[in-house]
């Protein structure tokens, strides 16, 4: 996460499945950025991957970044990748990551939102509803939470267990409902058990 010091963050950019740390680090290379940290993925242990890049004292023009980041993360259960920049002011930070858009071409919530509009199987349905949940704004998203929620009753318990995660990558509280329904309905137990802790997870849901 944010250092406590930097006082914004972005919304999260999922990479294209061709687009790989790697790139990431070329991209920060180009600012002389340097690498800070790097945590490795634990999926049995629920640990996201991690490269923090420091971006302090950054400059645009007359303005400079007092503090910043940028971060690459691998999804600790699925492996999805997806950066985001923290830092202050936020108007470099939002712009920086305008850059970021350009040069490393992540999905947009459209993008998504039509890939998952157009899945013809329930492993493509997974992974798109899980992409786009990661990539949800902050702000809930009429478009995103309709998709979500219409994949958290799909037919396929692939697609249900994916959209239990991809619900709770939003925080939105419109698709409680939709967990809740899965936690004390579903034919499946281990759905039941995993929306039931994706409930307790956002703020202390009871089920």
């Amino acid at each position: 996460m944010s250092r406590s010091h930097d006082r914004f963050a972005t919304r999260r950019r999922v990479l294209r499945p061709e687009t790989t740390v790697e790139h990431v680090d070329e991209f920060a290379k180009g600012f002389q950025w340097p690498m800070v940290s790097v945590t490795e993925r634990d999926r049995e242990a629920g640990t996201d991957g991690e490269v923090v890049w420091q971006a302090d004292g950054h400059t645009l023009g007359k303005r400079t970044l007092k503090t910043g980041s940028l971060r690459y993360v691998q999804d600790a259960m699925f492996g999805i990748g997806y950066i985001y920049l923290t830092g202050d002011p936020q108007n470099v930070v939002e712009t920086l990551a305008s850059t970021a858009d350009q040069t490393l071409r992540p999905w947009t919530v459209p993008d998504l939102c039509q890939a998952l509009d157009q899945s013809a199987d329930p492993r493509s349905r997974g992974q798109a509803v899980l992409r786009l949940g990661l990539a949800a704004p902050g702000k809930p998203d009429r478009h995103v939470s309709e998709r979500i929620g219409a994949a958290l009753a799909d037919g396929d318990a692939r697609v249900r267990y994916a959209s239990v995660f991809a619900a709770s990558y939003t925080g939105y509280r419109d698709l409680l409902p939709h967990l809740r329904a899965i936690a004390e309905r579903d034919a499946e137990e281990f759905l039941r058990e995993r929306a039931a802790t994706a409930l307790r997870a956002m703020d202390g849901v009871k089920v």
